[in-house]
């Protein structure tokens, strides 16, 4: 049984919202508006309405409330950009040191439950590049 998606019912909500004033609308005709077979349509909406499988000229008009509460969705939270600077990139001679200072222990036993923040990880990242580009101009193949 396939479900019904946010997509889908964003479009459904749109062909009702332009055909506003039709007072019938099948799920044939909306299914011809969204590129949708009417069975796989009725499928999906017999999950906000259960008789929707057994008649394909079901009016969706009663159902737009139902698709408009489906269709709500918290907004999509923005991904934080991790940025390194040189400064940050200058307290470390490379890649060991950083590993040093962050990932050991007293007496300098390597800790496996050290935990790197996301910050510590880009400034990882970005050692490790710059250390292969280095590699790479003095004529060195790193090995993947």
């Amino acid at each position: 049984m396939k479900k019904l998606t946010k997509t889908t019912a964003r479009l459904i909500i749109g062909v009702l919202d332009k055909n506003k004033s039709k007072k019938y609308v099948p799920i044939d005709f909306v299914s011809r508006k969204i590129g949708i077979y009417p069975d796989v349509l009725a499928e999906e909406l017999s999950e906000i309405e259960p008789t929707a499988m057994l008649d394909s000229e079901l009016d969706i008009k009663p159902l737009y409330e139902a698709l408009v509460e489906f269709s709500k969705t918290e907004p999509r939270k923005e991904k934080t950009r991790v940025s390194v600077t040189k400064k940050e990139l200058s307290q470390y001679s490379g890649v060991s040191d950083f590993i040093y200072k962050h990932m050991t222990s007293a007496g300098g036993l390597f800790d496996r439950n050290a935990k790197l923040s996301d910050q510590d990880l880009a400034v990882l990242k970005k050692l490790i590049n710059t250390e292969i580009t280095g590699r790479n101009k003095k004529g060195k193949k790193h090995v993947r």
